[in-house]
């Protein structure tokens, strides 16, 4: 993976200088001349072979961090804020990406699950006409609830968040609650959109399963058993993703409210999503070529490595222990914790049952939270807080997005089929757990899918308003140049304006791709040579400072990782170290250096007799110094 860490520091390090650009009104074209210069040659090579590489993704997953979350971190230095409420611009734009992607969720899931029954690969490949073979059978809640949202009553606080809203007249069915509902006795029949009755439902509290009658109906096919039932169910919508972010982040507690299962459950769904978004590879690269991350094939991963629940390695257990308990902690906030106010959850959840858009009462409750916190705390101020709680807020909306597709509603129908294609298992009990462990193409194909979309839409928002800091920057560098350069810049620079055409994102590269390739476009016009009038304007140049040159050192060392600050509370000499060798070689070169400058051919006219002076290169000789 050399190739894609080069492309993560590049990409941070273009961020950082265009952040300090951003922030500061003077000394810009400094600063631009180092960002034009930085990192250019890091795709790098690496020695090994797909054949030794697969054999390494077999055996265990890549570990790299989530993509989303890693360019986050540098992307919100650099977008402005918005004051409204706290909430920045970022977590703003990926609100919006989120919202937009749940418009491509139903036809990405169905898309997935049809492959798992028709495509020729599948174990249970069946023909789009295969007739339902079955009538009828009995189905646990255990064997299709992963998150075990069934023994939470929808009337509690977690219930009303954690279930459907109400139903009206209209809506897509709300099917977590027709579950529940019927435990307490009585039939329902689902007669999907188009009025075709798929099924009968009635709960057994002998047996404890559902008693599933009429799978058959007027010649039913497992293909319209399928397209039907999701057509009909209400899928996930961008309030039930706020309120999905929300439970994950603020974890409810208290007398009829908590569900300990649902907690477990969802430490464990978050690692296999964590897991799964860290994958870099893509599936579409199949022949040997020598970069590193083309050579990874998602196709030669161990599918199953990522459903080993009981496996903790790399997981922060402690943060996970943190759900349990119902304490929040504030990382950049020197790990200040608190226990939740349960009184905001409780408020959060009768509101979010109210609104269609539950966004400015997610927004409120999060702003709550962080007041809170600060009351509590005696040093660290709100502001902090809330920014904590932000950034937080905005890496948790993908994991919100995709943990959404794992309720019940989702894998009812998937295990239907499943159960009656494998016979064996059909008057059997299986947990929920296993089934996923069967099924680990599907569900990773399904979670690698909805994310890249994200990453597209996500990009698509975040690109144009990076172009327009690219642009005032660049403005802003020439703003002292002659008219005629600057409306050539200025022309060309109109390029980020325009949307980057690609397909889409389908794996890390394709992202970090195409915001370099945005990134690199400031480069046009500014790192070309510059006519012979042109650069007699250098001596606008501010000339070289030592304080400049120490500010830059200082920046590349933060970049590289390398902390400039206060180490472990105490005082740091880095610093004073490199600004010692700054100076020295600044006084060096003040008292004993001087530039040779050698002029390149030349023909000068010469009058009245007319013809040209050639000077040959080399013959003309100037000296100076730097300034």
């Amino acid at each position: 993976m050399i190739d894609l860490k080069n492309k993560q520091r590049e990409i941070k390090s273009k961020f950082k200088i265009i952040q300090q650009a951003s922030d500061r009104k003077k000394d810009v074209d400094d600063l631009l001349k180092k960002y034009d210069d930085t990192l250019e040659n890091l795709q790098g090579q690496v020695a090994s072979t797909l054949e030794s590489y697969a054999d390494i993704a077999k055996k265990k997953i890549p570990n790299v961090e989530n993509i989303f979350e890693k360019i986050t971190k540098d992307l919100q230095k650099i977008l402005p804020v918005k004051q409204k409420d706290g909430e920045s611009m970022l977590r703003k734009i990926t609100r919006d990406s989120v919202k937009e992607t749940t418009e491509s969720i139903k036809p990405i899931f169905l898309d997935n699950v049809r492959k798992l029954f028709f495509a020729s690969d599948s174990d249970m490949n069946c023909g789009t006409t295969t007739l339902m073979p079955v009538s009828g059978l009995t189905i646990s809640p255990k064997e299709f609830d992963y998150l075990e949202m069934l023994q939470t009553d929808p009337q509690t606080g977690l219930g009303k968040i954690i279930y459907e809203g109400v139903q009206s007249s209209g809506d897509k069915i709300k099917m977590n609650k027709i579950f529940y509902e019927k435990f307490s006795g009585g039939s329902y029949i689902f007669q999907s959109i188009d009025e075709t009755q798929l099924f009968s439902m009635e709960w057994d509290s002998a047996i404890q399963k559902y008693k599933i009658e009429g799978l058959q109906g007027a010649g039913t096919t497992i293909d319209q058993f399928i397209t039907k039932y999701y057509e009909t169910i209400e899928f996930p919508k961008i309030s039930d993703i706020l309120k999905n972010s929300f439970s994950m982040l603020i974890p409810a507690g208290g007398i009829n409210v908590t569900n300990g299962s649902y907690d477990i459950n969802l430490n464990k769904l978050t690692r296999v999503i964590d897991k799964i978004c860290a994958v870099c590879g893509s599936p579409q690269n199949t022949s040997l070529k020598q970069n590193a991350v083309d050579q990874f094939n998602e196709n030669d991963v161990d599918f199953g490595s990522f459903f080993n629940f009981d496996d903790v390695e790399g997981i922060d257990i402690d943060e996970e222990n943190l759900r349990y308990q119902k304490v929040l902690r504030f990382t950049d906030c020197n790990n200040f914790t608190i226990p939740v106010n349960q009184g905001i959850v409780e408020e959060f959840a009768f509101f979010s049952t109210t609104k269609n858009d539950v966004t400015e009462v997610y927004n409120s409750a999060l702003s709550k939270v962080a007041k809170d916190a600060a009351n509590q705390s005696v040093s660290i101020p709100f502001p902090q807080f809330a920014a904590n709680l932000d950034f937080k807020a905005l890496t948790n909306l993908p994991k919100a997005l995709i943990s959404s597709l794992f309720s019940a509603k989702m894998f009812f129908p998937i295990v239907v089929l499943w159960k009656i294609l494998k016979s064996a298992a059909m008057n059997a009990v299986t947990t929920i757990a296993t089934i996923m462990k069967n099924l680990t193409k599907m569900i990773y194909s399904i979670i690698k899918d909805v994310f890249n979309k994200f990453l597209t839409i996500f990009w698509l928002k975040v690109k144009p308003q990076l172009a327009l800091i690219l642009k005032d920057l660049a403005k802003r560098i020439l703003k002292n140049s002659k008219k005629r350069y600057l409306t050539i810049l200025t022309s060309l620079i109109n390029i980020l304006t325009s949307l980057i055409p690609f397909i889409g994102i389908a794996s890390c590269e394709d992202f970090y791709n195409a915001i370099l390739q945005l990134l690199n476009l400031l480069k046009v016009g500014v790192s070309q040579k510059i006519p012979g009038l042109l650069l007699q304007l250098s001596k606008k140049l501010p000339g070289y400072s030592e304080d400049r040159a120490i500010m830059n050192i200082g920046e590349f060392l933060e970049s590289n990782g390398i902390t400039t600050g206060d180490l472990y509370g105490q005082d740091n000499n880095v610093v004073a170290f490199i600004s010692s060798i700054v100076k020295g070689n600044q006084k060096e070169m003040d008292e004993n250096s001087f530039v040779q400058v050698s002029l390149d051919y030349a023909q000068i006219p010469v009058a009245p007799l007319g013809g040209v002076a050639v000077i040959p290169p080399g013959l003309l000789k100037a000296h100076g110094k730097l300034t």
